[in-house]
């Protein structure tokens, strides 16, 4: 089922509608939130706020793109979950844990510190080209999806994509060097 569908149906009162989309995106949206340097925790809280305000004031609203709504309201959410952290409290860095299946624990560590190389690369890059690149990449969102959650223009989503995966190929080769 489409999510404006889902959200026609959650504007009539249909919990289990709700219930699909809360499924289908909460762990993407969390994944989002996460990257702004928010506990997980909070991140947690912060999605489930977002689908209980979607439920509480279905009848108030008229969204037309339910995903980029989301995602919007997360960010937001994010942003002054942010402002509220103290000034003085480091920003934890983030590893990528990838399940990796071959037993071989030689060949696990190779894959490990490959990820891990790549994702310093990425977090070297500065914030809203590493968003977007996420946004892109991990969560396969369309450039457009993404102009509208972060409120900028699909070209400027592109110009950022452009600069993101040219520094990222870039920086790989000169570290394997």
């Amino acid at each position: 089922m489409d999510d404006n569908q889902l959200y026609r149906d959650i504007k009539k009162g249909t919990k289990e509608a709700l219930g699909v989309l809360f499924d289908k995106y909460y762990e993407r949206l969390c994944n989002f939130s996460l990257r702004f340097s928010i506990p997980k925790e909070i991140t947690e809280e912060i999605v489930s706020d977002v689908f209980m305000k979607l439920w509480q004031k279905r009848k108030e609203n008229n969204i037309h793109h339910i995903r980029a709504f989301l995602y919007t309201s997360v960010k937001n959410s994010t942003l002054n979950a942010v402002k509220k952290q103290s000034a003085d409290r480091k920003k934890e860095e983030r590893t990528i844990e990838p399940a990796i299946i071959e037993s071989n624990q030689e060949t696990r560590l190779i894959h490990q510190e490959e990820l891990l190389r790549v994702q310093k690369i990425i977090d070297t890059m500065p914030e809203q080209r590493r968003v977007v690149f996420m946004l892109n990449r991990i969560d396969g969102l369309k450039y457009k999806e993404i102009a509208s959650i972060l409120n900028i223009s699909p070209h400027t989503v592109q110009n950022h994509m452009v600069k993101a995966v040219r520094f990222l190929h870039e920086q790989y080769h000169m570290y394997n060097v």
